[in-house]
């Protein structure tokens, strides 16, 4: 919960960097790191979802 939590400000603050950025060079490399912090933020609470067994 708490990687989550470091992992989701660290996403809002790249996305504020993102509107200010200069350039498109900038504005890419911001973009990257911010698609990668959503796909560790998108698995860690994969992670932390309780799996759900279903057989019929």
């Amino acid at each position: 919960m708490v990687m989550t939590k470091k992992l989701t400000y660290r996403y809002a603050f790249t996305l504020m960097k993102m509107k200010n950025a200069e350039g498109r060079n900038e504005y890419m490399d911001l973009a990257k790191e911010a698609n990668l912090l959503w796909h560790q933020i998108v698995s860690q609470k994969s992670k932390n979802t309780p799996r759900i067994n279903c057989r019929a």
